[in-house]
């Protein structure tokens, strides 16, 4: 059916405006700029685990816009911790983080698409002290045990004016992994224990501890080591809170403590007992390794972060102090701790920045020594990275107190120790 005339004549009115409209912009970067109230961030695993990396993208800008991207999230106290970097879009008003380094090489200085989560610090507010005051930072998000997962705010600002936003979930625990407290009454242990559904193939458990901070510093790893299917108990063996019934120095601590913990994991659905792991940092790294010598039936691999090579003394306890571990009431001797009737594997993760103790030198002791069956134990140690190489990567260590007082800033040697010692950790246990 041919047009009315009315019709025509509103349509060749559309046509000039259309032409018009053409001729104005032609040519100019006006006329190619997406409107800045349309931009975008895309991340390729909104709700990934919290050793997975995730890809994050931002459509939508100008062509070479210049845009500030922030990174924000909670510690369990409540305190924001965040970071935040400059970047300058493409041609296409397009910004990738893997591709594209913050201006001025600041909060990191090569493309890293983690690099924003990676370089979360402390913000300021009533009562937050920035890094640099002196003190030791370390990023704690809500336990595993009370909050499966964490979030992390991500925002995109032009002068000052929001242009998109997203939250991402970083889990320690994917839906189908179960957790269940223990205590010392009930179960002459105090943990956290996480358990996968069994799979097809039974895998190793892991018993996770930590140093001198004394609690249930664990929990993060033995969470995340669950998700990925192993079995894992975090144990608490001394500083376990009022009421745990566990005491509150490194004195004549029970090897028998954590071989009954031991064999409470290796009970667990999808456990394979024989293949049982321990991994331990700091001052746990030697109760670690004299399970595994003293205990081989029940223990096989060991991993050990910020080692010591030998059993040290009595830590918090005083004059009455006897000595740190002990084996059926009788005092370990401190000294070098013999690795040779280790069953499996002793891997030892150290950073040679280490200003609390000697790391790299202990771990490549270890790592010069041989299990029972003549092989090698390994090392990993990574030059510039501090005491911190603990657990899992993508974490927000801050500095570190040396021995002497002194104040080291190693997050960024830290953050690469802890994402390939990571990597490490699992291939041993067969992941």
């Amino acid at each position: 059916m041919a047009p009315t005339g009315k019709a025509r004549a509103v349509l060749g009115v559309l046509l000039l405006a259309f032409a018009a409209a053409c001729s104005d912009g032609a040519g100019s970067d006006d006329a190619r700029k997406p409107d800045t109230g349309h931009a975008a961030i895309h991340v390729d695993r909104p709700e990934a685990l919290a050793d997975e990396r995730i890809r994050v993208r931002v459509s939508g800008l100008g062509r070479h816009d210049r845009v500030t991207v922030t990174a924000v999230a909670r510690d369990q106290r409540g305190q924001p911790w965040g970071a935040q970097g400059d970047f300058r879009a493409d041609g296409s008003g397009e910004l990738d983080l893997a591709e594209a380094a913050p201006a001025g090489g600041r909060p990191y200085a090569k493309p890293d698409s983690m690099g924003l989560l990676k370089a979360m610090l402390p913000q300021r507010g009533p009562g937050v002290k920035m890094i640099g005051s002196g003190d030791a930072f370390s990023y704690h998000p809500p336990s595993p045990a009370e909050q499966r997962s964490y979030d992390v705010r991500l925002t995109v600002t032009e002068n000052g004016k929001q242009l998109a936003g997203r939250t991402v979930e970083r889990r320690w625990l994917t839906e189908k992994v179960r957790h269940r407290k223990l205590t010392v009454a009930e179960d002459r242990i105090d943990g956290e224990m996480y358990t996968p559904p069994a799979g097809e193939r039974r895998r190793p458990p892991v018993l996770v501890f930590g140093g001198s901070e004394g609690g249930n510093s664990g929990e993060y790893a033995a969470a995340l080591l669950a998700a990925h299917g192993y079995p894992a108990l975090s144990l608490c063996y001394f500083r376990c809170g009022k009421g745990s019934g566990r005491p509150d120095a490194i004195n004549m601590i029970e090897l028998g403590y954590f071989t009954h913990a031991a064999r409470v994991l290796g009970r667990e659905p999808g456990a394979d007992p024989g293949r049982l792991a321990v991994m331990g940092n700091s001052r746990g790294s030697e109760i670690a390794q004299l399970l595994a010598q003293r205990r081989p039936s029940v223990f096989r691999d060991v991993i050990a972060y910020a080692p010591s090579a030998k059993v040290n003394g009595p830590y918090l306890a005083g004059p009455s102090g006897r000595a740190a571990w002990a084996d059926d009431g009788r005092p370990v001797p401190a000294g070098p701790i013999p690795l040779d009737r280790v069953r499996g594997t002793v891997l030892a993760v150290a950073g040679g920045n280490d200003k609390m103790w000697g790391a790299a030198d202990a771990a490549r002791s270890i790592a010069a020594r041989r299990n029972a069956d003549g092989r090698r134990h390994q090392q990993a140690t990574y030059p510039d990275a501090g005491h911190h190489v603990n657990w899992f990567p993508y974490g927000q260590p801050g500095q570190e107190g040396g021995a002497n007082g002194s104040v080291v800033a190693t997050s960024a040697a830290d953050q690469v120790a802890r994402q390939d010692s990571w990597a490490q950790v699992l291939k041993l246990l067969g992941h």
